[in-house]
């Protein structure tokens, strides 16, 4: 039976690496990705069982074309696995945030996670139907899904939704043959990490108020903070690996922790210490 899989966000980083990984071992994978250009990056693999296709998460008319192509190529089969990778940050002070900028990211990071993977629940009952096996849905989280980390409020609410839809997914479609995981990695070494650093100098230069001095001041501690975690960041083949697993597995379980520094992090949250995190990241 041929695997077919779905993977958003597959420009770069964790979804391009994941999406190669898998079509080179035998899956069919189709590549998420926002426009023209990174789809014809994608073709120029040579890799047979790789098919980009343009998807949006935040647009339904992307959703519905996406899932019209896949009712097409997997009707019968169903769809194996869907890997909700798709997701951006924003990085602003909660006073001064844009409130656009924070409902457009949930509609990425959240809401087109939520509308994709509902739109898809019959294909992947499809596969657990016909194959008698579980379909997977892994929905790519964060270690910002068990803590939230100064400045960048609006991409911690995102994936603590993520990871609560994610577990009362897991309770809802367990019966109908799918399975949800959540994969939480700490830093990664992708040009998301490069990107965050440019977007946290772009709003220092736009603070304003008279709390200006005070964001200005500790954004900047926070970003050096961060270079000093960059370090233990994990290459993205780790993260494919990881998710390819989570796949393959039979019963993988709902949180899967990736990276050194996620696994301390989630350690320190778990012991209730996150003030020794608290005092790495702000002062007054």
């Amino acid at each position: 039976m041929t695997k077919f899989v779905l993977i958003t966000g597959a420009s770069t980083g964790i979804g391009r690496t994941t999406a190669m990984r898998m079509a080179k071992r035998g899956y069919t994978v189709f590549a998420g990705v926002r426009n023209e250009r990174d789809a014809q990056d994608l073709r120029n693999e040579n890799i047979a069982t790789l098919s980009p296709i343009l998807l949006d998460v935040s647009k339904q008319t992307d959703i519905e074309r996406t899932v019209s192509v896949l009712q097409q190529a997997c009707s019968t089969a169903g769809l194996m696995a869907l890997i909700n990778n798709a997701g951006i940050n924003y990085v602003a002070p909660f006073e001064l945030a844009d409130e656009q900028k924070v409902r457009y990211l949930m509609e990425v990071n959240f809401f087109g996670m939520m509308n994709l993977t509902r739109a898809l629940v019959p294909l992947l009952q499809t596969y657990a139907q016909t194959s008698q096996k579980t379909a997977k849905v892994v929905n790519v989280g964060s270690i910002g899904s068990k803590i939230g980390l100064p400045w960048e409020f609006s991409y911690h609410a995102s994936k603590f939704a993520v990871l609560g839809m994610s577990q009362a997914l897991r309770f809802e479609l367990d019966a109908l043959g799918i399975r949800v995981c959540c994969v939480m990695p700490g830093g990664i070494r992708t040009p998301f990490f490069a990107k965050s650093g440019t977007e946290t100098q772009q709003t220092k230069q736009t603070l304003i108020g008279p709390n200006a001095a005070y964001y200005e001041r500790n954004m900047s501690k926070m970003w050096d903070a961060a270079l000093q975690f960059e370090r233990f960041a994990t290459p993205p083949e780790t993260v494919a690996q990881a998710i390819q697993r989570l796949v393959e597995k039979r019963n993988p379980p709902l949180r899967k922790v990736i990276g050194i520094d996620a696994k301390l992090i989630n350690f320190l949250v778990w012991a209730r210490w996150e003030n020794v995190l608290k005092s790495q990241f702000v002062s007054g």
